[in-house]
């Protein structure tokens, strides 16, 4: 049998949402800053994320993680994010499963998860991320994480969508995101409603695209419309919020996704409904929670004032594999929608 390319993953879900978390198989990758090696690996490497991704390793909402080393001398590791249409900026629910991954194979000091907490510092294409691993039993319980800075990009503004006028939020969490009242729609953030979210995301993504240009002030690679958050009221009583994200090449988020849940935070805060250190749990398409806070005032980016965030959840290990690619195979990887 000839054997090439052989990739070893580990697979984690957190809230529902896949992780692939990518151990072994890339050859190294240049570049000073985590945007550089992730402009390396669009330009020379992405037939690796396609394999990995899309059928038949992976499908068409299958999310991967790639560890390397850190930028800065002050943190851990390099995390760099890539799911069906390329490579995000920022993710909280990879960040959750990277956690949780290296402390208990104790690539972070082993005798660390002896402590209540093990702090695990990421360079991420869009800053740095803190994240706390907290610790049970020599085992990590939950992950809570500073988010990058967040900020309400634009608030109320309106898009005509099938003949209606809908109004939108625009927050900024690590990536860009759209955030818009599901019951206008006459839908809801259910299982059953997401091939008609996924079609109404489209449209919607395009019709903000079509009067604003969003781009980060100070990183430009960062720009467009990541996703669109679509928001309801939450199911229990005891959370504040529910809502389903539609990213990438209509990709659905089934965790409440984390830089999600900061980008809304940063908008709820803006429009006075959510005040530092309330609670804010957010429930997801599946009713996994998420739970965040706003901490505090952030650094002022560009012409952003910007609030500092921390969003709280579980992973669950699935599996560990080896991938393996055959040289003689003819299928190139694919999606079918």
């Amino acid at each position: 049998m000839d054997v090439r390319e052989v990739f070893h993953v580990v697979d984690w879900h957190a809230g529902g949402e896949p992780l692939r978390v990518i151990v072994d198989g890339y050859p190294p990758i240049p570049g000073r800053t985590m945007m550089e090696r992730r402009a390396y690996l669009q330009d020379h490497l992405d037939h690796y994320r396609r394999r990995l991704m899309w059928e038949p390793w992976g499908h068409e909402d299958m999310y991967g993680c790639l560890i390397l080393p850190p930028e800065r001398a002050t943190s851990d590791f390099g995390l760099i994010f890539m799911h069906n249409a390329g490579y995000s900026t920022m993710c909280g629910h990879a960040t959750i499963a990277v956690t949780r991954f290296l402390v208990e194979t104790g690539r972070v000091r082993p005798d660390a998860r002896e402590s209540p907490e093990v702090t695990v510092r990421y360079d991420v294409p869009s800053g740095v991320v803190t994240a706390h691993a907290v610790m049970q039993g020599g085992q990590v319980a939950s992950v809570w994480f500073e988010n990058v800075p967040a900020w309400a990009e634009a608030l109320d503004e309106t898009i005509r969508l099938d003949g209606r006028t809908l109004h939108v939020d625009i927050g900024y969490g690590g990536a860009y995101y759209a955030l818009v009242d599901v019951a206008p729609l006459g839908l809801a953030v259910e299982p059953a409603a997401v091939p008609a979210l996924k079609q109404a995301a489209r449209r919607i993504r395009r019709a903000v695209e079509a009067q604003r240009v969003l781009r980060h002030p100070v990183e430009p690679a960062i720009e467009g419309l990541y996703g669109v958050i679509f928001r309801a009221p939450p199911r229990d009583p005891r959370h504040q919020a529910r809502h389903v994200t539609v990213f990438a090449d209509r990709e659905v988020d089934r965790s409440p996704c984390g830089s999600c849940v900061s980008a809304r935070m940063a908008v709820e805060y803006a429009h006075g409904r959510l005040h530092p250190h309330e609670p804010y749990a957010v429930e997801s398409v599946l009713d996994t929670v998420f739970e965040g806070q706003v901490v505090g005032a952030g650094p002022i980016v560009g012409p952003h004032r910007t609030v500092r965030t921390t969003v709280a959840g579980t992973a669950y290990l699935v599996a560990f594999r080896r991938f393996y690619h055959d040289p003689t195979d003819p299928l190139p990887p694919f999606l079918i929608r």
